[in-house]
């Protein structure tokens, strides 16, 4: 999974109104700011990683300075949409043992939109876009 700040404020708006939480039995009722829960933002290095054999590889993982700004703009983004104090962070790329208790079942992954790495690529991604079927037509009968 590759990154940028082009997609921060869409995750934002995303996590802050996702409903998964039950309100008077009715499920899947309510988002975090219905309910005015707290929100953990933890960054995971550990995610962005390939499978080299049984060890996994980091170096298509953005560097650690331009992924310390791209977080630290996103936990701005969601201070500022919702209660700033309400949206806890951890230490960035610090070891941390996070204790929590999950309430349900679910996990809910948010992927960003693949980011075209080169000029190929781009090309061939404008023109699938572009692309068109073409209509079909009955051929012209002469009377």
């Amino acid at each position: 999974m590759k990154d940028g700040n082009s997609h921060d404020c869409s995750r934002v708006r995303k996590i802050l109104n996702l409903r998964v939480f039950d309100e008077d039995g009715k499920g899947w009722d309510k988002n975090v700011m219905d309910k005015n829960l707290e929100v953990l933002c933890v960054s995971q290095f550990t995610l962005c990683y390939i499978l080299k054999g049984n060890k996994p590889d980091f170096h298509q993982a953005m560097a650690a300075e331009q992924s310390q700004l791209l977080y630290n703009s996103f936990l701005e983004q969601m201070r500022d949409a919702y209660c700033s104090d309400r949206v806890k962070d951890g230490r960035f790329q610090a070891y941390m043992q996070v204790h929590i208790q999950n309430d349900g079942p679910i996990t809910i992954p948010l992927e960003s939109p693949v980011v075209v790495q080169d000029e190929k690529q781009a090309i061939k991604a404008a023109k699938a876009a572009a692309w068109q079927p073409k209509p079909k037509t009955k051929p012209v009968e002469d009377s």
